[in-house]
């Protein structure tokens, strides 16, 4: 508890009953003022909404400056996000080709070291029917004499090492791998593959043009519009290459220049070379194409955001200002005055029901320590609005600020650059690839073991199985099956197939359209009626799928749902008559890619057929890749998502403003309300005690004060209890003791103990 001031000089040190009226009052109040709590930081009444004020202001700033990052002439990110998802799937899929032929080569190395005697058949096998192979040959092990070979001759390069490398060959518009492989007799088996890209869809007027680089050497045009002989285009395409070292797609664009002839010369276009790295093989893919840029745009957008923030933060201000945080301190003047015995001359008449409630209970209590009981105030208070109100007024402000700043936006892209549909098409026909590929490639692996164990046993079956499995995740199952079709042995999960026999002599199969999830199978003959088999693993179909963002699905010819990417019923009926006619229209060999209305949203609708040919063809399966115009990243689409971020960050300063009052200042004041009504109408039995220290706090104790002076007195005011005298011994008011002094009458004392 606070102590009392000390007296002014010229004044007694001792303080009497017969002290005038006005100066106890006073000294009535200076001590009530030191027993008052105190706000302390973020505690005050007015704190709240300075804090939201300040918030919404920072907001606007931030507001500003977010959404009009776009407002620049440059290339649309939407164009090297989609460049950038589209070197990366021909790089990965390069990369998935050489790693098959790795594989192809190390097999027949294997070969060789159990039969060095066949090599020349060795080498036929494998080059057959694969024209990749530019050449195969098993040279000595200086790599100076061939021992065999086959298509034309291959050497070496000068100084490279004699083990397991991979050397690239960049020259003219051929590029090629070296691959060596060494073998148990010390000699080496080196072949050259080409390096070829699947056929890729290109767009001629953006002059788009595939290379395949070595960083530090050259490049070779794989497809595409040839590269004009140009210095800074030359650095470009060497520094694209160059960075992807260090990152895993680089993208690099240079200056705009005036467009060609067969568009809009006013419109400038700017080169863009986006590269990306071949696994570790030494390679890197680069995608050249000239994009236009886009001008500058003034836009109102930023501007009527932080115009909104602001009134916001404005009208949060005043509302709350004018409505909670100037009543309670006229609340809080009126108590101090009551509970020091001041005169008052009624109440404070505020916008604040709840400060008026108090401020008409502490009129009836001042009005009581004057007169009779009979000649009390009148008891009605002097309405206002609820305090509430007021803070749900300040939300609603914050949130129409919100509101606004959504309403106030451009619309979404309802179109798409020419680059990004063409970039996206070939992004699903590259899904579409790699699904053929794991099922005819499953097929041909299984083909070949069913090949080299024609006649094996059943536990050589199981061993090749087993490591037909580890070798390769997109299986599930592997089994050995009878003639009637039934499970001799199996590894890996349990068969999904049920028993029966299966169809002809081999390929991929789907076994039936119904059930929770399709089973999809390769299996091929042994020469004793018996069959290997294969279930490939359907989550390992679906994350297929998942490369290209979006929602992509494997339809049948007859429109139903075999794989999903997004979550699905198998074999489903496809609703949508757009993808039904995609999928249809793509089945018969036709491109398509076009942005359309789907299911009411603006979507970008590709198709590309699964197979043509191969083993997999017979399935007529389609990939149909959805995605929503507005994930693109589009200066229109990037304003509404930076908006919904702004707006999202403002809803949630209001609901701190409403949340901070509701729990710090409206549930005490409608507390304290209520005891005020209860004091003022005659019930003093209870004991009134802050809740926090802040204003509401300190008129808690005002009228815990009057409480106490209607129970025991007048003298029990302020603090008028240490003020006037008790049991006739008038209390003494002692001078404060300087500093100085104090240690002189320590070192007095300590002497006094020392003698």
């Amino acid at each position: 508890m606070n102590h009392p001031p000390p007296p002014p000089p010229g004044r007694a040190g001792l303080h009497h009953p017969e002290d005038g009226p006005g100066e106890l009052a006073r000294w009535r109040l200076i001590s009530l003022e030191k027993q008052l709590p105190q706000p302390r930081l973020l505690t005050g009444v007015g704190t709240p909404a300075l804090v939201a004020a300040l918030l919404l202001t920072l907001l606007a700033v931030f507001a500003f400056g977010y959404l009009g990052r776009d407002n620049e002439t440059g290339v649309p990110r939407a164009v090297t996000d989609s460049q950038r998802d589209f070197v990366g799937a021909v790089a990965r899929g390069l990369d998935s080709s050489v790693a098959r032929s790795r594989e192809e080569l190390t097999r027949t190395a294997a070969a060789y070291d159990a039969r060095p005697a066949g090599a020349a058949t060795q080498l036929a096998a494998l080059t057959t029917d694969q024209p990749k192979w530019r050449g195969v040959g098993i040279l000595d092990a200086g790599g100076k004499s061939t021992v065999a070979a086959v298509g034309r001759p291959v050497t070496p390069p000068p100084g490279a090492a004699t083990g397991r490398i991979a050397v690239p060959v960049v020259e003219g518009n051929d590029p090629r791998l070296l691959l060596v492989e060494p073998l148990s007799d010390g000699r080496l088996l080196v072949a050259e593959l080409n390096l070829h890209i699947r056929t890729l869809r290109l767009d001629p007027k953006a002059r788009q043009a595939v290379l395949i680089a070595v960083p530090g050497g050259g490049r070779s045009l794989v497809q595409g519009a040839p590269v004009p002989a140009d210095p800074a285009l030359d650095a470009l395409i060497a520094g694209a290459v160059g960075a992807t070292s260090g990152v895993p797609t680089a993208t690099r664009t240079g200056v705009p220049a005036a467009g060609p002839a067969d568009r809009d010369p006013t419109v400038p276009v700017a080169p863009v070379a986006t590269a990306d790295a071949v696994g570790k093989v030494g390679v890197v893919v680069v995608s050249l194409v000239y994009v236009p840029v886009t001008a500058a745009a003034v836009t109102r957008e930023p501007l009527l955001a932080a115009l909104a923030l602001l009134v916001g933060a404005g009208a949060v201000l005043l509302t709350l200002q004018f409505g909670l945080v100037r009543p309670m301190r006229l609340l809080l003047v009126h108590a101090k005055a009551v509970a020091s015995g001041n005169p008052v001359q009624g109440w404070p008449r505020t916008a604040n029901a709840q400060v008026n409630r108090i401020a008409s209970a502490f009129g009836r209590l001042a009005a009581q320590q004057r007169t009779t009981p009979a000649q009390r105030g009148p008891d009605d208070p002097a309405g206002g609005v609820p305090a509430g109100l007021v803070v749900v007024t300040a939300v609603v402000a914050v949130l129409l600020a919100a509101g606004g700043i959504l309403a106030t936006l451009a619309p979404h892209e309802d179109d798409l650059p020419a680059q990004v549909v063409r970039d996206s098409e070939n992004q699903v026909a590259a899904v579409a690839g790699a699904v053929d590929d794991t099922l005819d490639g499953g097929y041909t692996k299984l083909a070949l073991i069913g090949a080299d164990n024609r006649t094996a046993g059943t536990a050589q079956l199981r061993r090749v199985l087993d490591r037909l499995l580890d070798d390769n995740r997109r299986f599930r199952s592997g089994y050995l099956a009878s003639a009637n079709g039934s499970v001799i042995t199996s590894v890996g999960r349990a068969p999904l197939r049920p028993g029966g026999p299966l169809p002809g002599e081999g390929g991929v199969v789907l076994h039936d359209v119904q059930g929770r999830l399709p089973i999809v199978y390769a299996y091929t003959q042994l020469a004793d009626g018996r069959s290997l088999v294969a279930e490939f693993d359907v989550r390992y179909l679906t994350r297929l799928l998942e490369r290209v963002d979006g929602r992509l699905r494997v339809v049948d010819v007859d429109q139903r749902d075999i794989l999903d990417s997004a979550g699905y019923l198998a074999f489903e009926q496809v609703s949508s008559g757009q993808v039904r006619t995609a999928a249809a229209e793509a089945l018969s060999g036709r491109p398509y890619a076009r942005v359309a209305e789907v299911d009411g949203d603006r979507e970008l609708l590709i198709a590309a057929p699964v197979a043509l040919e191969g083993s997999a063809a017979h399935l007529e399966w389609t990939v149909v890749a959805e995605r929503p115009v507005t994930d693109y990243a589009l200066p229109g689409n990037e304003m509404r998502q930076g908006a919904l971020l702004v707006a999202v960050v403002a809803a949630g300063i209001g609901l701190l403003l409403f949340s901070w009052y509701y729990f710090f200042q409206l549930r005490p004041l409608r507390n304290l309300s209520r005891e005020a009504a209860t004091l003022a109408g005659g019930d003093s039995s209870r004991v009134i005690s802050p809740r926090w220290h802040d204003d509401i706090g300190a008129v808690a104790v005002c009228l815990e004060v009057c409480r106490q002076a209607a129970v025991h007195g007048e003298q029990r005011l302020g603090g008028a209890a240490r003020l006037r005298g008790t049991e006739g011994m008038p209390t003494a008011i002692m001078t404060k003791i300087p500093p100085r002094r104090k240690a002189g009458s320590r070192g007095v004392r300590s002497s006094r103990r020392g003698d």
